[in-house]
């Protein structure tokens, strides 16, 4: 089968872009920004057992009645024994305003005045019936806009880092012009996974920066198997033109490119249908991840390829 993907490689590049830009423009101007989890945003982090009235559901339902903006998840889906309620920074700071307000009830009832406490005070106080057994939290942590700030400055590092990394190794195992089409390929595939994050409001954390520093991993190799196939062909057929050798090696890399992410997406799908409400997250960026760089090898990183090696030509001649 002979395709000529390269004819199209503008048209391409041109669709990249304004999917780019469009997903960018959706998730500011619809949403104002992106949904930050507490471990960026700061906020406080409680975890308790499900028990009789204590469901996730009766939880969410409770903190809406009460005008609480906060997340309830199942840590244990198999068992749906254990749940986690996340409530962001801006929410926490209400709250210890109100714990202030309710000073004199917290004292009577021998509860500490602070946001943490006083959510464990509404849940018991103000869901629970009046002789219902004291719930027993086993977490209960704070995590500090100043920490939010150095886990937002450590992920964008360590994607800096990948991505001058991945640039160096393609450089020294390739050319120049194979490099560039990585860095162009890593850098659309991070920005638009990024902005689909942004659209589907996905809360930005340290699982989601993983699963993004995944993805960056598994389009380089895709791409390095493409760009190994490229080199192999290029000997001896430099008279056929670079266009010819490139639709060749895509085209010869089509069955493994398919088969490879297939077995991925058979083995990620699973855990977003059926994995703990936690892992949701991590799973929904890696499949549009992997289909992002799996599209990007093929349509992205290769097409800068040919339109570099065309425009030196261009120059010596």
């Amino acid at each position: 089968m002979n395709f000529h993907v390269m004819k199209f490689r503008w048209f391409n590049l041109g669709f990249s872009t304004i999917l780019l830009v469009g997903l960018l423009v959706l998730t500011f101007q619809k949403f104002g920004g992106f949904a930050m989890s507490i471990d960026f945003a700061g906020g406080i982090k409680l975890e308790l057992k499900k028990g009789e009235g204590l469901t996730a559901e009766s939880l969410r339902s409770f903190f809406e009645k009460e005008k609480i903006s906060a997340t309830v998840q199942l840590v244990d889906k198999a068992s749906g024994d254990r749940m986690k309620i996340e409530i962001g920074g801006k929410t926490q700071q209400d709250l210890t305003a109100r714990a202030e307000a309710a000073r004199k009830e917290l004292d009577e009832a021998k509860y500490p005045v602070n946001a943490i406490d006083y959510t464990k005070y509404l849940i018991q106080t103000k869901l629970l019936p009046p002789k219902a057994a004291k719930i027993e939290f086993s977490a209960a942590e704070q995590v500090g806009p100043t920490i939010g700030k150095y886990l937002q400055t450590n992920a964008l590092y360590l994607v800096g880092i990948a991505l001058l990394l991945i640039t160096i190794y393609v450089a020294f195992r390739f050319r120049f012009n194979f490099a560039l089409g990585a860095l162009m390929a890593s850098v659309h595939d991070l920005i638009i996974t990024v902005g689909v994050i942004g659209v589907f409001q996905i809360p930005l954390s340290v699982p989601v920066v993983a699963a993004l520093l995944t993805i960056l991993g598994y389009s380089i190799n895709d791409t390095i198997v493409i760009f190994d196939r490229i080199r192999e062909n290029i000997h001896g057929q430099e008279e056929l033109g670079i266009e010819h050798v490139v639709d060749k090696s895509i085209m010869q890399s089509l069955t493994r490119t398919i088969n490879t992410t297939g077995t991925t997406l058979i083995s990620i799908i699973p855990i977003y249908l059926f994995g703990d409400e936690s892992l949701k997250d991590l799973a929904q960026v890696l499949i549009f991840g992997i289909l992002i760089g799996t599209y990007s090898s093929n349509f992205v990183a290769a097409p800068i390829v040919v339109i570099w090696d065309n425009l030196m030509k261009r120059r010596t001649a």
